[in-house]
């Protein structure tokens, strides 16, 4: 993490490298809330670099919010905590919230899912994560639930055969 002089004389961190570390790190915090669901646990779902910047997606079991963390990129844009902006992300108008930790400094979050009770488990939780990647673009692996094959249907037998159970009309 470097630091980059703002217009305002504030120092900003940029994160040069991978913040996923710092972020599991502060994960019991960042996914603090009302009404915990207990199906879904504390888990960074993905961090990826998306323009230059870092977003991470952080499931907790009251929310799940996509973090914005500075990187050097054209995301970024600071401004004072509490404060909302949005961000054009896929062709959608997210909406992010201003916010600082003392071991991620300032840093950005967007509500993907605003309550846990409106998610079933953490594979739903994963494949909400998943589709905010897929719809600015981000390769996703590893967030899809597991593909359990369905056994395959019974061939039905034709008419005729179905038929010839019952005996032959007269």
């Amino acid at each position: 993490m470097t630091t980059d002089q703002s217009m305002d004389e504030e120092l900003t961190a940029i994160w040069s490298t991978d913040p996923a570390p710092q972020v599991r790190e502060r994960l019991a915090e960042l996914t603090e809330g009302p009404s915990p669901n207990p199906a879904l646990q504390a888990e960074l779902a993905s961090c990826v670099q998306y323009r230059g910047d870092w977003l991470a997606i952080v499931i907790g079991p009251s929310h799940i919010h996509m973090l914005l963390l500075p990187g050097g990129g054209d995301l970024w844009g600071k401004i004072p905590v509490r404060q909302l902006r949005y961000l054009d992300l896929g062709g959608i108008a997210s909406c992010f919230e201003a916010a600082c930790d003392p071991v991620l400094g300032d840093y950005q979050f967007s509500v993907l899912v605003g309550s846990g009770d409106e998610l079933p488990d953490m594979a739903a939780a994963r494949l909400v994560a998943s589709d905010a990647l897929r719809t600015l673009g981000v390769a996703v692996s590893g967030l899809e639930p597991e593909v359990v094959p369905v056994e395959s249907a019974p061939k039905l037998a034709s008419r005729r055969a179905f038929l010839s159970v019952f005996g032959r009309r007269s």
